[in-house]
């Protein structure tokens, strides 16, 4: 299923990487833009997952703790979130699930870029590493066999999650605070 879902969110992550580009590594105004970005969107996306966890193993864990702590220390006021976002079923969250613990493979590789620049405040979201031991575990869960219908809802639930991070996104205009 993993390489499903990969295939079938290729388009929309790739544009999620082209949206905010160099911006969170090469200065905080960008950094900023990009944690209000993250915490509407896992505020949103965590929501549902609360109320429609995946079966195997449960909802992420939250990072909206860490996100407010590191927009506070950037002095930046988070968003306010009232989505309606949902997840139908246990597989759609699953997708949700996979979209974001696969994030914690780009934010080490953003917290490692940003050391290098000299940028070392307000991490704690970037080095937190809960994402990436879930993101191990969900990878097993991945592996097992699913039939069709299971495999188009967890596609499904990734390609909504991915929009609501693409929505997030664009809201902050992360790219344009380079």
């Amino acid at each position: 299923m993993r390489e499903q879902l990969r295939q079938a969110t290729g388009a929309i992550h790739a544009r999620l990487d082209d949206m905010f580009g160099e911006a969170p590594v090469s200065n905080d105004g960008g950094y900023a833009a990009f944690l209000s970005a993250q915490y509407c969107a896992r505020k949103t996306v965590g929501n549902a997952l609360d109320r429609q966890p995946p079966e195997e193993l449960g909802a992420p864990p939250a990072q909206i703790d860490l996100l407010l702590s590191d927009l506070h220390d950037l002095g930046v006021k988070p968003c306010s979130t009232q989505s309606s976002f949902r997840l139908n079923s246990p597989a759609e969250a699953l997708g949700a699930a996979w979209v974001m613990a696969g994030s914690a493979l780009g934010n080490r590789t953003m917290l490692s870029r940003r050391r290098k620049a000299g940028l070392h405040d307000a991490e704690r979201f970037l080095s937190d590493t809960r994402l990436t031991t879930y993101f191990s575990e969900l990878l097993g869960v991945l592996h097992a066999e699913r039939d069709h219908a299971e495999v188009d809802e967890a596609i499904e639930g990734a390609l909504r999650t991915f929009a609501v991070f693409e929505s997030a996104f664009a809201s902050e205009a992360v790219g344009a605070a380079a």
